[in-house]
């Protein structure tokens, strides 16, 4: 006998009725199951740049809030990326190269990069002289470079891509790696977190998440980062509806207090569409059909 799926015809041989049912249910799987997709983003992980930084990194350069007039413009640009200042900021941003993060000659503190206001480090605890490292990881989990900005405000950044051939209506899925620091020889509690929102334009301004279009990173256990501490790598998944073909990604830096510069860390971004609960399903499907026939074939075998 024959069994239609997808248009396709399939041969099946006869008094098999059960089996056919079964196979069925596989080559359904195989015709309508969305094969995996790529990232819809570019370069999420840093690593295609321009213009002056050094081995271990550096500053990045920053526009104005208008979007085209330069700001910050001693450092190197990050290839599909645009980091500008929010509101009135003068937005500091930085580059980490995979290598080395610990400080050589100073316990406790990370390398040392050239960015917007001179020298800058964040604590990196457990770091001793002449060692390798501390608590913050010479790779981020995700791989690539990492971008590390302030969160407070005055000197927040957003950094958006801008994303197009999306399909209006698709649910998007921007996985990210995300961590938290405080710049070095600065005291106090301060929090940090990334605001991310995927909409018809760059967000560039700080406001409350809705859940839909904007979304925060959980907030920080026992009230904010302790002074010198580092928050370890975590990663997160949010899911946003596309509303047209074209969407801006934005991450937008958040932090207290401003003065004792709270700093996130961001890695290995990528954006692409969500599996639907229906494909799910009919891959469920498809699974329960397999086990069914290895069982079905099992039976037999042992009867013979």
């Amino acid at each position: 006998m024959n069994v239609t799926v997808a248009g396709k015809v399939y041969g099946v041989p006869m008094g098999r009725k059960l089996e056919v049912v079964l196979m069925t249910g596989l080559l359904a799987v195989a015709s309508f199951a969305p094969s995996a997709q790529g990232s819809v983003l570019s370069n999420g992980n840093f690593t295609t740049t321009s213009g002056t930084f050094a081995a271990a990194g550096g500053g990045i350069n920053t526009l104005k809030s208008d979007g085209v007039t330069g700001d910050y413009t001693a450092g190197g640009n990050i290839a599909s990326w645009t980091v500008e200042d929010v509101g009135t900021a003068t937005g500091l941003a930085l580059l980490y190269t995979a290598g080395n993060q610990g400080n050589t000659s100073t316990a406790n503190e990370g390398i040392v990069l050239n960015g917007r206001f001179g020298n800058f480090s964040v604590y990196d605890p457990g770091n001793v002289v002449g060692g390798t490292g501390g608590a913050i990881p010479n790779t981020s989990p995700g791989g690539g470079n990492v971008v590390v900005a302030d969160g407070a405000v005055g000197y927040q950044v957003a950094i958006y891509q801008t994303l197009t051939s999306l399909n209006p209506g698709t649910v998007y899925a921007v996985n990210f790696w995300y961590a938290a620091g405080q710049q070095y020889g600065f005291t106090g509690t301060t929090t940090e977190g990334w605001q991310v929102s995927l909409s018809s334009t760059a967000q560039l301004t700080q406001t409350a998440a809705n859940g839909t279009t904007i979304q925060d990173t959980p907030a920080q256990a026992n009230g904010g980062l302790a002074q010198g501490a580092f928050q370890g790598w975590a990663q997160q998944t949010f899911n946003f509806t596309a509303s047209g073909s074209t969407q801006v990604l934005t991450f937008l830096s958040l932090g207290t207090p401003s003065g004792q510069p709270p700093v996130d860390f961001l890695s290995a971004v990528t954006v692409s569409a969500a599996p639907e609960p229906g494909s799910l399903a009919l891959i469920g499907g498809g699974l329960l059909s397999l086990a069914g026939l290895v069982r079905l074939r099992r039976k037999r075998s042992l009867v013979e």
